[in-house]
């Protein structure tokens, strides 16, 4: 595990093919990091830093002179008094000792002393925002300073935020090591030590925000380990039945609280097989993965409470083989399509070009699929066990042979006598056909091989002295209260009371309205719909690096700075090369996320101004652009920021690059957007021109997202419509599967949007989920319906007695294991619990309301049901 996970989030919520990593291929190539002459914010291979804003307590400005000092006491201390041990303990090592430098010697973070002494410096000091400085020495503000206030002249007037930078050493191994344990010395020092009254501060280092993955993924276990408490709890005691008696004592033979077990052992199983497997072929995965044993949990103790339900549902008269083939014929098919459609969805959601999703669609569908297997193998070998069990009469839960299984043998024979009568006369008289309804309507009696809980012979029928052939068929119906007392009562209620309720002309009437209600608040949901996955999104909210992500949109506001690169420059000396390159320049300055010129860090502009100022005439000479321009920017002022912008080929430009400030660049959308016009502007101008911002990783992600959710979602779609067609024997009746899954998607995202959720990578796995879900709720009480027997209302009525209450503990379940999430503060996992609760009660609703609601509109030969199709 530790070997084959990955965290890092550029490249699991990033495509693998995605623009930004070429883009920042080109200037790690072009200017590739050196440790000795290093210059803040011109590198973007610097894997070991620590990265600090500060603003003041009360919420003013950082630049009063208390707040400046409190910030120069905190740095000098970080840079000189904060140490790690080396490995033989003979050193301790400080950031003096770790820190990338420019010709041996370390960023202090300058800025602080200057507005210290800008009085002393007052002459020469320039403070215009974003970028300061003399004209051929600028100094860009807008990456130092946050949250501003600027005079009519743009000049700075005041700041409430401002960063402090520690670069550090990665070259080499061990030494990487021991900057990665001085980034951690500080955490540890800004989050257990340090108290200012002055100053307050949020803060990340370059692993911060895998770490904080990682205490999701921590977060999981407890939160697993009793929603998997709550869900073994609420199996164990639906397995319980009651005796018919007003005492209501536990039946202690029909009830099979080890055959939950086994069903819940069945998800763990299948979770443990499914990773042993993947890990052994090398697969990578992800922290998302963790949601996966909540998933398949979800769907085991549904396939579990089905099955059951279809025992319960067989006559008790039967051997164990021909009530295991009477569920699995029934069941099977139902069970089939919970895991085929699921199966299918995470496969569809592997074709994904992100990473993460990828990772945990892999892990999902390998699951599902050891779900499944285990279902129809060590599941049902235990229901056959405890069929046994139950068949000798023997306890549930220790196995003794109880009182009433005496001389079972003889009474075995005597119960096969009477079952050989009771089918002798069934075969004398008309077939009666497959029925769920109550026993009290006798034009739809059902015979012994029925799956209704009504309809079947109870145990003791075996065990008892049975009247004479003839009444006997009225004897079962008399006898037809069973031990499970209580389901009898709860099918009965859905059978013969809420059935009946729901199918009411007024109550129809009324489920249209709610239905339009619905739909109409989802569409609005759906239209509404927001993308992008914020990076503090992927922590707690009580995580430390939250707190940095959410201040750090103040440098996003204004000042953030483009890098543009140009690959293959012109031959500056023709003055018409020089105006199409300033055309460039001038195309990139142009726009809604842009600054202007004032924010533009360009040597040609300064060098420009320079000849200005000198009152040179600008001529096409060789001298002029090539001999002076290469003096000037050794012997500049800002000469070392050009030399990092500039490779030369002898005294000619090989490539360069160029800043430009942004603005308008906070929240995701505002980073696609950007990124997306900024690219296209790129693509347009001549020169080979490549531009890179930090933010255009996770650009390229809500680029991706919405073309990748509605493609998935439409295959997906589709692929549901094939299995419902294929697996349930009526065309109309699958296209009604496929309305109802496309009505409970909407809902889902709609409601999910409305609730807070944006469309990004970790909602779009939970989107994949629902629709696998969504085909479990509205495809079993649909095969129902077509298995059952009658007109349209009796069919209806039927597939409610059926698997009315398997549907309903199926969803149930699942919110209630699944509720204890909401009480973890990471997004995430919020996600994950909004998208899976609405599915559940959306799908419940559809299920045990609308579908059957809408089935009952329409006669029974509009669904064109073959006569082989019922159960009899």
């Amino acid at each position: 595990m530790k070997d084959l996970r990955v965290d890092d989030p550029a490249y699991v919520f990033t495509p693998s093919d995605a623009r930004w990593r070429r883009e920042i291929n080109v200037f790690n190539e072009n200017w590739p990091l050196d440790e000795n002459k290093f210059l803040p914010g011109k590198s973007f291979e610097t894997k070991r830093f620590v990265n600090i804003l500060i603003r003041a307590k009360d919420g003013g400005s950082i630049m009063r002179d208390n707040v400046l000092q409190e910030i120069q006491i905190l740095n000098n201390w970080i840079m000189n008094n904060i140490s790690v041990p080396t490995d033989d303990l003979k050193f301790n090592l400080t950031y003096q000792d770790l820190c990338l430098s420019y010709d041996w010697v370390c960023g202090a973070n300058e800025h602080i002393q200057m507005l210290i002494r800008r009085n002393d410096v007052n002459q020469v000091l320039d403070l215009h925002f974003p970028r300061g400085g003399t004209k051929d020495t600028p100094v860009y503000l807008g990456s130092i300073f946050g949250d501003v206030n600027v005079f009519e002249n743009g000049t700075l007037s005041d700041a409430k935020l401002t960063q402090l930078f520690y670069f550090l050493k990665q070259d080499q191994k061990m030494v990487e090591e021991y900057s990665s344990k001085f980034s951690y010395a500080i955490e540890t020092f800004l989050n257990q030590v340090y108290t200012s009254d002055v100053i307050s501060l949020s803060f990340a280092h370059y692993q911060s925000l895998e770490d904080g993955l990682d205490e999701n993924a921590k977060a999981f276990v407890p939160n697993f380990v009793v929603s998997f408490f709550v869900l073994a709890m609420y199996a164990l005691i639906s397995s319980f039945s009651l005796k018919s008696s007003s005492a209501k004592k536990i039946d202690w033979i029909s009830s099979k609280p080890w055959l939950a077990a086994a069903g819940m052992f069945t998800t763990v199983l299948s979770i443990v097989s499914a990773f042993g497997f993947l890990f052994l072929l090398g697969v990578h995965y992800n922290v998302i993965n963790t949601i996966i044993p909540f998933l398949i949990i979800a769907i085991g103790i549904d396939d579990m409470f089905l099955m059951n339900a279809c025992w319960d549902q067989t006559s008790k008269s039967l051997t164990v083989p021909e009530r295991m083939s009477k569920t699995l014929s029934h069941a099977g098919v139902a069970v089939t399509i919970t895991n085929v459609t699921d199966i299918m969805s995470f496969a569809i959601g592997c074709i994904t070009d992100l990473p993460g999703i990828q990772f945990f669609c892999i892990y999902a569908c390998v699951s599902v699929a050891f779900s499944y297997l285990y279902q129809l193998t060590f599941f049902s070998g235990a229901m056959a066990i405890m069929g046994e069990v139950e068949r000798e009469k023997r306890h549930c839960l220790f196995f003794y042979r109880t009182l009433c299984s005496v001389d079972i043998s003889k009474m075995n024979e005597e119960a096969d006598s009477k079952l050989q009568q009771i089918k002798n006369i069934s075969r004398s008289a008309s077939p009666a056909p497959f029925n769920y309804l109550s026993s009290s309507n006798s034009s739809f009696s059902s015979d012994t091989d029925s799956f209704s809980s009504k309809k079947t012979i109870p145990a003791e029928f075996a065990w008892k002295e049975q009247p004479s052939p003839s009444s006997s068929i009225s004897e079962k119906s008399k006898n037809s209260h069973g031990p499970h007392e209580e389901k009898d009562r709860i099918v009965h209620f859905l059978g013969q009371v809420y059935g009946p309720f729901i199918l009411s002309n007024s109550v129809r009437l009324f489920s249209a309205v709610i239905f339009a209600i619905y739909l109409v608040i989802a569409l609005y949901g759906c239209y509404n719909f927001r993308e992008g996955l914020n990076p503090g999104n992927l922590v707690t909210n009580d995580h430390y690096i939250a707190k940095y992500f959410s201040d750090i949109k103040n440098f996003w506001r204004i000042g953030p700075q483009l890098h543009v690169a140009v690959l293959n420059p012109p031959n500056l000396t023709l003055g018409e090369n020089r105006d199409k390159l300033l055309d460039v320049v001038k195309s990139f300055e142009n726009t809604p996320y842009t600054l202007g010129r004032e924010g533009t860090v360009f040597f040609l502009l300064e060098y420009m101004n320079y000849l200005t100022d000198l009152n040179v005439e600008i001529a096409d000479t060789e001298k002029l652009w090539n001999t002076k321009l290469n003096s000037w920017l050794k012997y500049t002022g800002g000469s070392t920021q050009w030399a990092s912008n500039i490779r030369m080929n002898g005294t000619e430009f090989q490539s360069f690059r160029f800043q430009i400030a942004l603005k308008n660049f906070v929240e995701p959308n505002d980073h696609k957007h950007a990124a997306k016009l900024l690219r296209e502007i790129a693509d347009r101008q001549p020169y080979n021109v490549v531009v890179y911002h930090e933010a255009f990783p996770f650009a390229d992600q809500y680029l991706i997202i919405l073309p990748a959710t509605i493609q998935n979602v439409v295959i997906s779609l589709l692929c549901m419509a094939v299995v419902s067609f294929l697996l349930v024997p009526s065309l109309p009746s699958g296209f009604v599967i496929f309305v109802s899954i496309v009505s409970i998607n909407i809902g889902v995202f709609g409601y999910m949007t409305l609730w807070g959720v944006n469309l990004d990578a970790v909602s779009m796995i939970s989107i994949i989920m629902s629709i696998g879900f969504a085909v479990d709720l509205s495809a079993h009480i649909i095969y129902a319906f077509v298995t059952s027997y009658g007109d349209t209302k009796q069919r209806v009525i039927g597939a409610l007695e059926s698997l009315g209450w398997p549907i309903f503990q199926g969803a149930s379940s699942t919110i209630a294991g699944i509720s204890i999430l909401y009480t973890v503060d990471a997004y995430i996992i919020l996600v994950f619990f909004k998208t899976i609760w609405l599915t559940m009660l959306i799908g419940a609703i559809h299920g045990l309301f609308f579908i059957p609601v809408f089935l009952s509109l329409f006669p029974v030969e509009f669904f064109r049901i073959p006569k082989s199709s019922e159960l009899h």
